[in-house]
């Protein structure tokens, strides 16, 4: 069995939850408030897609990996964006003077960053 199938696996569950709570949570009430510019809450909410569709990318490139031997370039990716999402969810919290536990999606993208280089390694 492939060591990318657990980052596959960790990876879509991010996405499912992402575009699942995240849509009730966040994308619902942003497209319901009027404190915006409609300008304003239609960028939001197409970045908020944009992060739907990368979350959906890196579980396809560790799905591919697990799948194909020639994706493990792709499983590179993966982890890298992983690492980066992880590394921009503690910078900012701390930038912006928040409290971890009110902005814990770091510790997801922690999760499969080291699930990743786990693969990557094994």
């Amino acid at each position: 069995m492939s060591p990318f199938l657990l980052p596959a696996l960790i990876s879509a569950l991010i996405a499912a939850a992402h575009i699942l709570v995240g849509g009730r949570e966040v994308a619902r009430p942003l497209l319901q408030g009027q404190s915006l510019a409609e300008v304003v809450t239609l960028t939001h909410y197409y970045c908020w897609h944009l992060v739907s569709a990368t979350l959906i990318g890196i579980a396809a490139a560790f799905a591919y990996a697990a799948l194909e031997a020639d994706g493990y370039v792709l499983a590179v990716f993966g982890t890298i964006y992983a690492g980066v999402f992880c590394l921009w969810g503690l910078v900012l919290v701390l930038w912006k003077r928040q409290r971890h536990v009110d902005m814990p999606q770091w510790v997801l993208f922690a999760v499969l960053t080291a699930s990743g280089l786990w693969a990557l390694g094994a």
